[in-house]
């Protein structure tokens, strides 16, 4: 690939992923390689220890310490040969394997909509080629639930299902920290949803009523041709926020598209507390960007604002979900906590949607009695599928998140991949009680969501 071994053109990597690469020439010249292997790429990004690459590898479920203590006794053997460490970058040739990574990296960050790549986007091109599972098999502890399967695929059986744990757990999220209460709060989050409608039994005139949705959002004829309405907004009325989340995720596993969900009742929270100055902008942790958004102004203009920003993002994922969960929590805002501001800027922003954009706007509450009813006028949430529930937990099915196939009850383990099926606190282990309703862990106070 010419692009990336001209260095006119090295402003395509971050400063950090620069370092990388020339660590990966250290490593293949010390092990006497001929070129840069996708081996030596990984072996780099994991002795860098980037704070964002400990965090992917933590997400897809490897623990960094023990992929670097790994790291550190192979290469052992090979620091008595010395290089010099000031050698340009590239001296080494790219191998054929890992131009194919830094393709799938370039693939990656124009799914992200961003121009540079950074060391965390170079471990996910690196993560799925087959020519790096025998030396994440040997990383990957052994009594670690994903050495399993790691260890059987072979090729693209192996980068199919990385390509399946990528998507279904590296995220990127806006969080809130609080000192008190629910501890920390998902204010937004981008995802890619791997679950389908048949994954949930039950609920099936609700499914019957979104599929008009994935058929839009995959360009059906049927929409293309057509100059009428096309499903804009739609408000799911349920008893339970999980339940409505569930069935959001399979919508966008079924059209195969992205899902930018943001939590309404985070975002009032958020501004209320700003505002009154219980929170602090360092109790966050948000891509730069959405910093400037909060920095200045009342709660009417950082909502507003921040409402923008979400729509403007959706619009450039095109075709894309947006789910606004905990609609009626708008109403919670006083008169003069920009109440009104906030409600007329959603309405401005569903207005403004054509189907040229393929996006659809997905709002759940569980109050709808609350909701306000300005936004369900003609062209905003005209669309309501309201009693959103499972008739029973025991008619939900169960499927691993590894490898998608169904597990009988009482399995702590897949038997087909091995993968752990624990219900546990992601932020602390704490085991997750089967209480019905149950949000938040009892241990930490993090959001079971």
């Amino acid at each position: 690939m010419s692009t990336i071994s001209k260095p006119q053109e090295l402003d395509r990597f971050a400063p950090t992923t620069q370092q990388v690469i020339r660590l990966a020439q250290q490593q293949a010249m010390q092990m006497a390689a001929s070129s840069i292997a996708p081996e030596h790429m990984l072996l780099a990004l994991v002795l860098q220890s980037d704070e964002r690459v400990l965090k992917a590898l933590n997400q897809l479920g490897m623990e960094f310490s023990s992929l670097r203590a790994q790291s550190e006794a192979l290469i052992q053997p090979h620091m008595e040969k010395s290089v010099e460490v000031d050698d340009p970058l590239f001296a080494l040739p790219l191998s054929r394997e890992t131009r194919e990574c830094i393709e799938w990296t370039l693939c990656f960050i124009s799914q992200m909509h961003t121009s540079t790549i950074q060391p965390e986007h170079l471990l996910l091109g690196v993560l799925r080629h087959p020519r790096t599972q025998p030396l994440l098999s040997f990383l990957v502890p052994e009594v670690a639930t994903l050495q399993t399967r790691i260890s059987e695929a072979v090729g693209p059986a192996y980068s199919s299902y990385m390509d399946q744990l990528i998507q279904s757990r590296a995220r990127e999220q806006s969080l809130v920290y609080y000192q008190r209460g629910p501890g920390r709060r998902v204010l937004r989050k981008l995802e890619r949803p791997t679950e389908l409608f048949v994954d949930i039994e039950g609920m099936e005139a609700e499914k019957r009523a979104l599929m008009d949705v994935v058929g839009f959002l995959k360009g059906y004829p049927s929409f293309q041709a057509s100059a009428g309405r096309f499903p804009r907004g739609i408000l799911l009325a349920t008893t339970s926020i999980n339940e409505s989340r569930l069935l959001v995720r399979a919508t966008a596993g079924e059209a195969v598209v992205p899902l930018l969900t943001l939590s309404l009742t985070a975002l009032v929270e958020l501004l209320v507390d700003l505002q009154a100055q219980v929170l602090q902008l360092d109790d966050l942790e948000l891509p730069g960007r959405e910093y400037v958004l909060l920095r200045k102004g009342g709660s009417a203009e950082r909502g507003q604002r921040y409402l923008q920003h979400i729509f403007q993002e959706a619009k450039t994922l095109s075709p894309v979900i947006v789910a606004l969960e905990g609609l009626d929590a708008l109403t919670r805002l006083e008169h003069g906590e920009g109440r009104a501001e906030l409600i007329s800027q959603l309405g401005v922003e569903l207005e403004s949607i054509d189907k040229h954009y393929r996006m659809v706007v997905i709002a759940s509450t569980e109050h709808p009695h609350l909701v306000d009813p300005v936004l369900l006028k003609i062209g905003r949430f005209e669309q309501q599928i309201t009693n959103v529930s499972l008739a029973s937990g025991s008619e939900l099915q169960h499927f691993c998140a590894t490898c998608r196939r169904e597990l009988q009850s009482g399995w702590s383990y897949c038997m087909y991949c091995g993968a752990s099926q624990a219900r546990v606190c992601s932020h602390c282990g704490t085991p997750r009680p089967t209480l019905e309703g149950a949000l938040f862990c009892a241990h930490c106070g993090t959001s079971y969501s």
